[in-house]
C-alpha cells in the first residue's frame, strides 16, 4: 500500500526476467574520468570515478538507484580547484552486488574504505538524496575524514521510512508507458522528463539493461533487492552533530504534510498494527522537520532553498547550485 512517506523514494521502472546485457560505455568515457575499483570488504568492490583535478579531494555520492555517473557532467566543473571523485554504492551499476551490507552504517563505512583505498586522509563530500544518511554517518563517526559537506536535497527521515517498512510492504513499481522503454533513446528522454534535465550518457548505460536484439529496455542494472535493502537499512543519524561546515540545498516547497495519520490516503483500509505505526510516525515526522529547521540555524550550517527546483536540482538549477558550491568550497574552514 502506498503512503506519502514512500512516494518520493520508490523506483518508477518495472523489472523483467528476460536475458539482457548492459549497454557498453560510449566513446569518450576514458577522456571524462578514470574508472577505478576499490575494495571495501571481502568480495565487495566499489566503482570509483576519478575525474582528476588539482587541489583537495571532493567526493560525490549519488542518490538511491543512481551510480557515480549521474555526476558525469557536473563533477568536472570542480576540477580547477579540487581532485574530484564519484562513487557508486554497493548493489548498483558496476559496483559489486553483495546480498548484505545495505544499512546506513555499512554504507558509510564503505565510503571511509574508499578514502583509505585512494590514500586520502580527508575529503569534502557532496551527497544527493539517499546519500544523506550515509554521509551524515561518516561526518559524525569519522569527523577527522570530513572537510566540508554539501547536501543536495537529501533524505533526513530515513529511519522513519525504515520503521514504516516493517509494517507496510513495498508498493509495486509503476508500469512505464510502452513508448518510454522502446529504446535507449526513449529511456533517456523519459528520464529527462522525470528529473527535469538530461542525465549523463553513462548514467543511462550504467543504470539500465536493454535487450541485445531489439534494444528495448528490460530492467534496472542493479541487484534486485538493493533499493529495498537500503531503505529498510536506514538508521537515525544526527545532523546536528555534524561539525564540519555544511551547505544544505532543498528543492522548492515540500508537499503539505499530513497532521494526523487519519489524513493519509488509504488509512482506513490498513490493518490495526499499520494504523498504530502511522499514528506514531506522523508526529515524529513533524518533529523531525522542526528539528531540521533548528539545525539549519546552527553557525556551521547554511541552507539554500531553491524555489521551483526539482529533486535533481543541479540539473534544474545548475547555475545557482554551481555558484553556491563554488563559493562554499572555496571558503577556508
Amino acid at each position: 500500500m502506498r503512503t506519502l512517506f514512500l512516494l518520493c523514494c520508490l523506483s518508477l521502472v518495472a523489472c523483467a526476467t528476460t536475458a539482457s546485457v548492459p549497454v557498453p560505455a560510449s566513446a569518450g568515457s576514458s577522456a571524462l574520468h578514470e574508472v577505478k575499483r576499490v575494495k571495501v570488504a571481502e568480495n565487495v568492490e566499489l566503482e570509483v570515478l576519478d575525474f582528476g583535478g588539482r587541489g583537495p579531494a571532493l567526493v560525490f555520492l549519488p542518490g538511491l538507484g543512481d551510480t557515480g555517473h549521474v555526476f558525469d557532467t557536473f563533477a568536472p566543473e570542480f576540477t580547477a580547484a579540487h581532485h574530484v571523485y564519484s562513487v557508486t554504492r554497493r548493489g548498483f551499476g558496476s559496483s559489486s552486488w553483495p546480498e548484505q551490507g545495505y544499512d546506513t552504517a555499512t554504507l558509510g563505512e564503505d565510503v571511509v574504505r574508499v578514502l583509505d583505498g585512494l590514500g586520502l586522509a580527508k575529503a569534502s563530500f557532496v551527497g544527493h538524496s539517499a546519500a544523506g544518511p550515509e554521509l551524515t554517518w561518516v561526518a559524525t563517526h569519522h569527523p577527522e575524514r570530513v572537510e566540508k559537506v554539501v547536501y543536495l536535497d537529501v533524505r533526513t527521515d530515513g529511519d522513519l521510512l525504515a520503521e514504516l517498512l516493517t509494517v507496510l510492504p513495498m508498493p509495486p513499481p509503476s508500469e512505464p508507458a510502452p513508448e518510454d522503454v522502446a529504446s535507449r533513446a526513449a529511456v533517456a528522454a523519459a528520464a529527462a522528463r522525470h528529473v527535469g534535465g538530461a542525465l549523463p550518457e553513462h548514467e543511462i548505460d550504467e543504470t539500465s539493461e536493454f535487450d541485445p536484439n531489439t534494444g528495448r529496455y528490460l530492467r534496472d542494472h542493479e541487484w534486485p533487492h538493493a533499493e529495498e535493502r537500503v531503505m529498510k537499512g536506514f538508521l537515525k543519524v544526527d545532523f546536528a552533530a555534524v561539525r564540519a561546515p555544511v551547505l544544505f540545498f532543498s528543492a522548492g516547497e515540500p508537499p503539505p504534510r499530513p497532521q494526523r495519520a487519519e489524513d493519509i490516503p488509504g488509512f482506513p483500509q490498513m490493518t490495526p498494527p499499520q494504523q498504530e505505526t502511522l499514528r506514531t510516525l506522523v508526529p515524529r515526522k513533524l518533529e523531525r522537520d522542526a528539528e531540521m529547521e533548528r539545525v539549519l540555524s546552527m553557525p556551521n550550517w547554511k541552507g539554500v532553498k531553491l524555489e521551483h527546483a526539482r529533486h535533481y536540482l543541479w540539473l534544474t538549477h545548475h547555475d545557482e547550485v554551481l555558484r553556491e558550491m563554488m563559493t562554499f568550497l572555496g571558503t577556508s574552514s
